[in-house]
């Protein structure tokens, strides 16, 4: 009976009825681990995956004493077994199980080590220590079918961890000697082998003296072996132990926003892709190598633009409020920033009182915190460094193709080091930049650009009354439609809405790539609605595309370790979501914004005078900046704003998104204009429109504008906002032609 429930354990055991045991198939395809690595479309790494400090080497590198120590100190008959030292098992039976005498030693074969280094062993209940041994035995022996003694030895000296953040025998050699494996000498070579028997009580830096001992008896043990002799075994163990220790520095990566991202989608295609085994890939094993989208040049000059004006912004902001608090009108906000913090929670959860942890979080410590001008050594309460983090401003910025999708820029933040949100992804209130989604449903229902709307309150008691007002609350005259959006008037903009409906701009908004779901409910026309950066930038490829929109692209190929190309899903093909014509008027009048309107600084400041579309949007109290903005080729876009909406600048003059957002992608264009390698995404002009479009456009009203006042074009253009009852002659900059 018992013989029998064995024999039935040895099967499930075996056949990996347990999960652990690797098929054949899998066994075949064993390599080394290694960290799947993410490359710009211009072959910049970018990033390694990697959870450990390993660096894989081949065979051919690893010294004949280093493949002699090891054999000599765990497993002296590794060329005699098949995976399984059948007689040192039986010894560890008798000797460990039977007699309980613990010197006897282990019965685990190198090849059984390395199959519990890189299967990690599972629990069992009581039956964990049979079961995974067992497990260990039969992977071990699959894996000596299929592979040759040095590449057992290559696989192993690659997988075992040697502490001290070394995982791998070069990381090793480089933590504990400064060199590289090749050139270990045989007492250093003792050394990293002994550590193997237990590798924080032999840890050469820590305990000197338990190492040496431990290194002479793994040269002691080479010299029962045959493999070095008696007389050249006493003269290395008379040699000191000596280490030169360096501090193993992890891949920093580049645009670690995007790579985050990256990681992501490739969740998701980890989920859908399998091995030729049948098996998931692991992002931190198996070493892919994944092409992506983003250009590295294109990456820096986005990351100086957004350092160059955050810092001009951050520096503005903390004048303006000094002393003050931002939050001081919003208590909560500093409360909710106290409870959230990592600190508290883990003060809390070790079951401290308020009065205790407050004290805690009152006591000054040393710490590194950001700022623009470089981390700072500071020595400072948890409570102050909260304080400290709320005022910071943050941005994200995105560059992308519209005719493929490709994102060629990409900037979730200030640094991620010590902001790990992604506001190229968080959902913010978009503000102004929402408008021309209403107007191209105005247009595509039979709206045309001079049709003439009054600048005047209404009120709509179907929306219990609501009173939508201008930013500027100037009133009076009338504008065309081109000339509301491009002085991005609100009172004009929600009578387009209630002629075309709440639901078409919906529903168009939607098809046009808006994924989040859009609240119905009038302010909507306005910008209430809360949406992300990326999938902005993805609703304006339409523009350019004159009606097509286009999704964003990452992944651009994703290969194996061999080389052979993965399976990527290809992107769907866009149909045209709104008419030709409306594509055309949407961009003559997008364009005008920035020629003639409320984004014109991005032509004058910037001196970019090819054609670009646009539009700014600033959220409720100017928590929110935002511009989105085309070239024929081109999208960018950028968010600037507190983490929490309720920080902001306290004037519409310096929180506007002329100010804040619009800045960074002029910055981002000027480099690019300037750069003979990018031409490509700002010297072609947009796509002439028809004769009939450009008649759409020969308005014979006038748009009601104040009197030019300031020296300079750009300043006309944003004065043109502030709208008087005052008519001003043809020829002014803001007249409709």
């Amino acid at each position: 009976m018992l013989g029998g429930l064995f024999v039935i354990f040895m099967i499930t055991v075996y056949f990996g009825l347990f999960g652990r045991v690797p098929t054949s198939k899998e066994v075949k395809l064993f390599r080394n681990m290694e960290a799947s690595e993410v490359f710009s479309s211009d072959n910049v790494l970018l990033y390694r995956f990697d959870k450990e400090n390993r660096l894989n080497i081949p065979f051919d590198s690893i010294p004949k004493h280093l493949v002699e120590a090891l054999i000599s100190s765990e497993d002296s008959r590794f060329y005699d077994h098949s995976g399984v030292d059948l007689k040192s098992l039986m010894r560890v039976i008798v000797k460990t199980v039977i007699l309980r005498d613990k010197s006897s030693g282990g019965g685990s074969t190198i090849s059984q080590q390395l199959v519990k280094n890189y299967f990690p062993r599972n629990s069992y209940w009581f039956l964990s220590t049979p079961i995974n041994k067992f497990e260990e035995m039969v992977a071990a022996y699959k894996l000596e079918s299929h592979f040759t003694k040095e590449q057992i030895i290559e696989f192993y000296f690659n997988t075992v961890p040697f502490g001290d953040t070394a995982f791998g025998i070069e990381s090793a050699a480089q933590r504990f000697f400064s060199t590289s494996t090749s050139k270990l000498t045989i007492e250093q070579g003792a050394v990293l082998v002994g550590m193997l028997k237990a590798t924080y009580t032999y840890n050469p830096i820590k305990f000197p003296e338990a190492s040496k001992n431990r290194r002479d008896l793994v040269l002691n043990l080479m010299s029962q072996e045959k493999y070095i002799s008696e007389k050249f075994k006493d003269s290395v163990t008379a040699i000191p132990l000596l280490t030169k220790p360096k501090r193993l520095s992890r891949h920093q990566g580049k645009a670690k926003y995007f790579t985050e991202y990256v990681r992501l989608m490739m969740n998701n295609w980890l989920e859908n892709n399998r091995k030729s085994s049948g098996k998931k890939y692991d992002l931190y094993k198996d070493g892919l190598k994944i092409y992506t989208s983003l250009n590295y040049a294109m990456q820096q000059y986005a990351e100086k633009a957004v350092e160059k004006r955050l810092k001009i912004l951050q520096y503005e902001f903390d004048r303006q409020w000094g002393d003050e608090n931002p939050w001081k009108d919003a208590p909560i906000v500093l409360t909710n920033a106290i409870k959230n913090s990592n600190r508290y929670k883990t003060l809390k959860k070790s079951g401290l009182s308020e009065t205790k942890i407050q004290d805690s979080l009152n006591k000054p410590v040393k710490m590194k915190i950001f700022s623009h001008d470089g981390a700072r050594n500071v020595t400072m309460s948890p409570l102050d460094s909260i304080k400290n983090s709320l005022r910071f401003l943050h941005a994200g910025f995105i560059a992308m193709e519209p005719k493929t999708g490709h994102i060629k820029a990409y900037v979730g933040g200030i640094d991620e080091n010590y902001f790990q949100y992604d506001h190229a992804t968080t959902k913010r209130q978009v503000g102004s930049s929402f408008k021309p989604f209403v107007y191209a449903a105005a247009i595509e229902n039979g709206v045309s650009p001079c049709d003439m709307y009054p600048n005047i309150l209404i009120k709509y008691p179907q929306y219990e009354d609501w009173e939508p007002k201008n930013s500027d609350y100037i009133y009076g005259g009338e504008f065309s439609v081109w000339g509301a959006l491009a002085a991005s008037v609100n009172t004009v903009t929600v009578q387009l809405m209630e002629k075309v409906g709440l639901l078409k701009i919906i529903n168009l908004a939607k098809k046009m790539g808006i994924e989040t779901e859009l609240p119905e409910v009038p302010s909507l026309s306005l910008g209430a609605a809360e949406l992300s950066l990326l999938e902005m930038a993805r609703a304006y490829t339409t523009f350019p595309n004159y009606g097509k929109p286009m999704h964003e692209v990452v992944l651009l190929k994703i290969m194996d370790r061999e080389g052979i190309t993965l399976n990527i899903l290809p992107v769907k093909e866009a149909k045209n979501v709104y008419s030709e014509k409306t594509g055309e008027i949407m961009v003559e009048m997008l364009k005008r914004v920035v020629s003639q309107g409320i984004s014109a600084p991005l032509r004058y400041d910037f001196q970019l005078y090819g054609d670009i579309g646009g539009k700014t949007g600033t959220s409720q109290n100017q928590a929110d900046g935002w511009f989105v903005g085309f070239t024929s080729n081109l999208v960018v876009g950028a968010w600037v704003g507190a983490e929490n909406p309720a920080i902001h600048f306290k004037t519409m003059e310096l929180g506007q998104a002329s100010h804040t957002a619009l800045p960074i992608n002029g910055e981002f264009l000027r480099m690019l204009n300037k750069d003979v390698s990018f031409q490509y995404y700002l010297k072609t002009d947009f796509k002439k429109p028809s004769k009939n479009t450009l008649k759409l456009f020969n308005c014979n009203s006038r748009l009601n504008v104040p009197r030019p006042a300031k020296d300079t074009i750009a300043d006309v253009a944003i004065d043109s906002l502030n709208i008087e009852n005052v008519i001003i002659p043809k020829d002014s900059i803001a007249i409709e032609q």
